[in-house]
């Protein structure tokens, strides 16, 4: 019996190393890379990265920023979703917010093609002043009527893909369940013994 706690510990553990694996490779990450001083202005990428065997076929974003350090100057998007006649492309712009959203007409298998893995730069921001550090994504998931998400294959949600347990969490909950079996088959075994 103590030999199947074994095998049942080690399983668990096996589980939840496999799990954080999976988990760590499979979850598509957005963020901002560095900022670029032009002079005048300041520009900086929105950036898709860890995309693996994923692609990015749509997105709408809101990115907030301080109105007493920058001043939106510009957007440009990138080719990443496809050319001028693959997509369809709109921003909008209010004092603190740039809402800015691509959809492209292009099917999975010609943006797997295109991204390759990824990382994939979704669209360049510039402002006028030199602090870009206020820039932060805003209105994630469906609130007050606004949708802002990255969608992938199948015009699925990859970002934000609602509440991912990162890597550790499954290790912490997998060490947990190991100790428990570890601890209920030495208690027996003691019992036996006595």
């Amino acid at each position: 019996m103590f030999k199947l706690k074994q095998v049942a510990c080690v399983a668990t553990i096996a589980t939840g190393l496999a799990f954080s694996m999976a988990s760590a490779t499979a979850a598509p990450t957005i963020g901002f890379g560095a900022a670029v001083d032009n002079g005048a202005t300041v520009s900086v990428d929105v950036v898709v990265g860890d995309l693996g065997n994923q692609i990015v076929s749509a997105y709408d974003l809101d990115v907030s920023f301080d109105t007493g350090a920058l001043a939106f100057f510009g957007l440009t998007f990138s080719a990443a979703l496809g050319g001028p006649d693959d997509v369809l492309e709109d921003q909008i712009v209010s004092p603190g917010l740039v809402d800015f959203a691509s959809i492209s007409l292009l099917g999975d298998d010609q943006l797997l093609a295109l991204q390759n893995g990824g990382p994939v730069t979704l669209a360049t921001l510039e402002f006028t002043g030199d602090d870009a550090s206020s820039l932060a994504f805003a209105n994630w998931g469906t609130s007050n009527n606004v949708t802002n998400d990255v969608k992938g294959l199948d015009n699925r949600v990859i970002i934000p893909g609602g509440t991912v347990p990162e890597p550790a969490t499954y290790m912490l909950v997998s060490l947990a369940l190991a100790g428990v079996l570890v601890s209920n088959a030495l208690r027996r075994g003691r019992e036996r013994h006595r």
